[in-house]
């Protein structure tokens, strides 16, 4: 990979957040206060906990959809600040510019992906989660790729999913991202927790069954079978509660909606919404 694209965990990880990122996560909270967005979360049972009730880490947290730049916030304000979150992002967005370049190199705890990054790339993701992982953080991946989908459906979910899922072997905890894909003053935004789940789950083996050897057929066949099995699982809560919200939010007003685009997070939402208010300035 060129110099200017790195690969593999960016900074150090933990599953205790350092200074900064505490500091980070404060000033998010105030500026999301100020945008007078209202957050809540569901089903926090079901986050992995350890014999005493405490939050643990160690496991791979899997939101959808992933519509707008505010939904990896939604997950940094709404769970346990520690364990620690560590993201699998776009990095053509977390590099994009020399503030973010600088941003993220204090922050650390991601984990840059590129277009085309070939058999070299996935190796380092693999290791940039086991390390995660393995020092008791949260790994999260957006497991959705290509266009954009109906606002109650996810977009197709990529098999490189399922391979992280069979790779680390951790528990896989679905997440319900809802109300993100229109951003105003008052928008109530929801993150809904699932029961945890397990790659041998989603492939439809037993538990007790190892995993394929990497890189086989069998392992390419299972990593499909867990990306449509968790696509058919989280297909019926997606579209209830974007139902939910659309139904409450008909009485209000919408005010302030250049909140949806304002930062663009995604690369790929970013270049869908610039074509449309070119199309639309037409």
């Amino acid at each position: 990979m060129p110099a200017d694209r790195p690969t593999g965990l960016i900074g150090e990880i933990s599953a205790r957040p350092g200074a900064f990122f505490r500091v980070a996560i404060g000033l998010c909270r105030v500026i999301t206060f100020g945008f007078g967005l209202r957050f809540e979360l569901r089903g926090i049972e079901h986050l992995p906990r350890d014999a005493h009730g405490r939050p643990v880490g160690g496991w791979m947290a899997v939101p959808v959809p992933h519509r707008r730049w505010i939904d990896p916030f939604l997950l940094l304000l709404l769970l346990p600040i520690e364990p620690r979150l560590a993201f699998f992002a776009d990095g053509r967005v977390l590099f994009k510019t020399r503030l973010r370049r600088l941003l993220f190199g204090l922050l650390g705890g991601v984990v840059p992906v590129w277009p085309h990054g070939g058999a070299k790339a996935f190796g380092a993701h693999i290791e940039a989660a086991r390390r995660v992982l393995e020092a008791g953080a949260v790994f999260v991946i957006f497991p959705e790729a290509g266009p954009p989908s109906p606002p109650d459906r996810t977009r197709p979910i990529e098999p490189g999913f399922g391979y992280l899922a069979m790779r680390t072997g951790v528990p896989l905890v679905p997440m319900v991202i809802g109300g993100t894909g229109e951003l105003y003053r008052g928008r109530r935004l929801i993150l809904s927790v699932l029961p945890a789940t397990t790659a041998q789950e989603l492939a439809g083996r037993s538990a007790a069954t190892q995993p394929p050897e990497p890189a086989s057929h069998a392992e390419r066949d299972d990593a499909r079978r867990i990306a449509d099995a968790f696509a058919e699982r989280l297909a019926g809560p997606v579209a209830e509660l974007h139902a939910e919200i659309e139904r409450a939010s008909l009485q209000h007003r919408k005010r302030w909606p250049w909140l949806t685009h304002w930062l663009d997070w995604d690369a790929d939402a970013a270049d869908a919404a610039r074509a449309a208010r070119k199309k639309g300035g037409a």
